[in-house]
């Protein structure tokens, strides 16, 4: 059985950008780890607008840890926040390749209010005028 380095995080914040710096294995044993820590670093500035993962000495992703960035992404995308993750390990892109979450984690989600409210009449007066 392979056993993956332990999970060490740390974070700090600047101008409105949480970042965790993840170093080990984001998997099973140590997703749930991930999750409190991301969400205890935004809790603690709830001004940011931007979590960014340092991804540079992350070792290992298991479904697990793609599981929680998934669950990560939709709880910044809920409250406005926007992901980025950085200095992503080649093994990490070819996880997200393959899952095909790369698209849906590395987006950049800059829509303004007005932007959102003119896509939901744009839909409504589309489905309005269908019948």
């Amino acid at each position: 059985m392979t056993t993956h380095q332990a999970l060490h995080l740390t974070s700090h914040h600047a101008d409105g950008i949480v970042t965790v710096m993840v170093a080990g294995a984001l998997e099973y044993d140590t997703s749930e780890e991930f999750s409190r820590h991301t969400a205890a670093a935004l809790a603690a500035h709830p001004d940011a607008r931007v979590l960014s993962l340092d991804c540079a000495a992350l070792t290992h992703v298991d479904s697990m840890g793609l599981a929680a960035l998934l669950s990560l992404r939709r709880r910044l995308s809920a409250s406005g926040a926007r992901l980025r993750m950085e200095q992503r390990p080649d093994r990490l892109d070819r996880l997200l390749d393959l899952t095909g979450t790369r698209d849906y984690l590395l987006a950049v989600q800059v829509r303004t209010r007005a932007e959102r409210e003119g896509a939901r009449s744009a839909y409504s007066d589309d489905a309005s005028s269908d019948g």
